[in-house]
């Protein structure tokens, strides 16, 4: 990214600068380039804090996660995503809603593709259409997280 560019940081840039890094360090063995001696996972948690909105805010929880490809809240963030589509167009899919939600968590946590094709009892369209919105709900909840984490970290400084 050139000084100049119009480029939009990534999510890893932001957590990094967030945690105390920047885009110009190469982490060696595993450490930052930082002095102090907290560990990048403790920092990026730390960071992370700031954007805490309540006990069942998940959107810190997704952004720990992806950057460190972690399952560290990966049950407490699946059950709430799949309670949390319940809607009249899965209603009759509530079976499924959970693991759509899983599956969601690999592929957007671990970069992986979907391995599991559709239920039987479940259309290839509406499990796709569940996929789909899972994935969406743990992207824009970890990009809010790390908008006001910046928010309130600029706030308090």
């Amino acid at each position: 990214m050139s000084l100049y560019s119009s480029d939009r940081p990534d999510f890893m840039e932001r957590i990094g600068k967030l945690a105390g890094g920047t885009a110009y360090r190469v982490p060696t063995e595993g450490r930052g380039t930082r002095t102090e001696q907290l560990p990048d996972a403790h920092a990026i948690a730390t960071a992370l804090a700031f954007a805490k909105q309540g006990p069942d805010d998940i959107g810190p929880d997704v952004a720990y996660c992806w950057v460190l490809q972690s399952d560290a809240y990966r049950q407490k963030v699946v059950r709430q995503l799949s309670a949390a589509m319940r809607c009249r167009e899965f209603q009759n899919h509530g079976q499924h809603r959970l693991a759509a939600a899983d599956m969601a968590w690999e592929v957007m946590i671990h970069n992986r593709k979907p391995s599991t094709p559709a239920p039987a009892d479940c259309s290839p369209a509406m499990w796709d259409r569940m996929l789909l919105v899972a994935l969406g709900v743990l992207h824009s909840k970890a990009w809010d997280a790390v908008a006001e984490a910046e928010r309130r970290y600029h706030k308090a400084a």
